[in-house]
């Protein structure tokens, strides 16, 4: 059975001033307006909808025990480490596709979505052995000044995470060519399937059987497995939109993988180094005590809901850049970038107004105790102010500059900027000043606000559209 999106978007009637407006505006001989809102909406329904889902399923372990949560956030950025690795080679594999469809290389294409899933799947594998048979040894060094319950808690979760990235690699590796062709309904289909069944899931293991942190890893890897499937199938089977054979995964193509790889690696480092800061910023998070730890994971939950449509604009910015590159159209491609950062801030700003007003009800879902609560309220608040000036160019620009393959630069700008502030200057606000947890997020605004002016810079220098990523 095919997957389709039936119900058409709806846009302005052709020749209103709105619809004239927005085609000036987004309008190319490459893209129409409505072609790109088209891929848009999607990705923000996407990214939204497994933000929420998140935002829920930790809510039901918040209401289990402040100790689930806190193991959960505290594993968080080791899940990331592994994430991030096969997710940055999809990332890679994305623009890699995209170009291929400026370019009109339909073998290629196939190609390049092939070898992008051998290669998320066999990162996946060996991640997860490593990640498995240390599990102990890592939780036991970075966490030990936690409770006991804590620590056993976050090393059942970690093992539970660590075997569901196999099913998920799979899964992203098809994201990666389906988004690289603009198809984003697809992933969307495909996001709803793999959520709801881990929502549901979710309220089976966690609130009926009470199985607490074993719940939430049998749904996970139940729902991640499913969508593994899936997401083979959408791509194999013999109505896709694209369709790929087995020897397109399973013969190597070293042209393709050396430009897969020269995109993903520094992206992967980056990614990798990025968490490990964050595994360190918790460590000292521990110090400050349980209130805190659950405190800053349920915010930073929330606030995933606040940065979501940002964060599908990066994504759209993958696609758009990555194609107009593709058809070596440079000036298209600059243009581009600009307009993708700007949507990406009046997204944030729509965002905050819509979503910052539901707060009460989205923490409410957390069960946690008044002083918790008051503490992400305060959190959440020091986030939002900067976010509308420098959250877009910080997160929004790095895509597009990597999409023309300144993939190098983008990842040792954000190393250094996480580590020198987030990390070094957050232990000065957070322990030395004693300011806190509050400390950690003030100086994640000023990380933004550094970001914004170092990618600003290089997008303006134009050095980055002298990158070639394929040949």
């Amino acid at each position: 059975m095919q997957l389709n999106m039936r119900r058409k978007i709806k846009f302005p009637s052709h020749g209103s001033k709105v619809d004239l407006f927005l085609e000036r505006k987004f309008g190319s001989k490459m893209f129409t307006y409505k072609k790109i809102f088209a891929m848009l909406i999607p990705l923000i329904l996407d990214h939204f909808f497994i933000n929420a889902i998140n935002l829920l399923t930790t809510a039901m372990i918040s209401s289990s025990s402040q100790e689930s949560v806190s193991a959960v956030s505290m594993i968080a950025p080791v899940s990331m480490i592994m994430w991030a690795i096969f997710s940055a080679i999809s990332v890679g594999g994305t623009v890699i596709v995209a170009q291929y469809k400026g370019s009109g290389e339909e073998a290629k294409i196939r190609n390049a979505a092939g070898q992008v899933m051998m290669a998320t799947f066999l990162v996946a594998i060996v991640s997860c052995i490593i990640l498995v048979a240390c599990s102990d040894v890592l939780v036991n060094r970075m966490f030990g000044a936690a409770d006991r319950v804590v620590i056993h808690k976050a090393r059942s979760y970690l093992i539970g995470v660590a075997i569901s990235q196999i099913f998920l690699s799979i899964y992203m590796g098809a994201f990666a060519a389906f988004r690289g062709m603009g198809a984003t309904k697809i992933c969307l289909q495909l996001t709803i399937i793999i959520n709801v069944i881990h929502l549901f899931a979710s309220m089976l293991f966690i609130n009926v059987m009470h199985l607490d942190i074993l719940g939430t890893t049998l749904s996970l890897n139940i729902a991640r497995f499913i969508g593994s499937v899936v997401a083979v199938w959408l791509l194999m089977y013999p109505g896709s939109i694209l369709r790929i054979y087995p020897k397109n995964i399973f013969k190597i193509d070293r042209l393709i993988l050396k430009s897969i790889f020269k995109l993903g690696i520094p992206f992967a480092l980056e990614q990798v180094f990025f968490n490990a800061g964050s595994m360190i910023v918790q460590t000292y998070i521990v110090h400050l005590g349980t209130i805190n730890i659950a405190a800053n994971a349920i915010a930073n939950s929330a606030f995933t809901i606040l940065y979501s449509a940002g964060l599908a604009v990066g994504t759209l910015a993958t696609t758009i850049v990555g194609q107009c590159i593709g058809a070596d159209d440079k000036e298209l491609a600059g243009q581009y970038g600009i307009k993708m950062v700007r949507l990406g801030t009046v997204m944030s700003i729509v965002s905050i107004v819509l979503l910052f007003p539901l707060m009460p009800v989205i923490l409410n879902m957390y069960q946690a105790p008044p002083e918790t609560l008051s503490l992400i309220y305060k959190l959440l608040l020091i986030a939002i102010i900067p976010m509308p000036f420098f959250w877009s160019t910080s997160y929004v620009m790095p895509n597009v500059l990597r999409s023309a393959g300144d993939a190098t630069f983008s990842s040792i700008v954000s190393l250094i900027t996480m580590w020198a502030i987030r990390v070094g200057l957050g232990y000065i606000f957070a322990i030395t000043f004693g300011l806190g947890v509050y400390g950690l997020w003030i100086c994640m605004g000023i990380e933004w606000a550094v970001r914004t002016l170092v990618f600003y810079l290089r997008y303006r220098s134009g050095i980055w559209l002298s990158k070639a990523s394929i040949k």
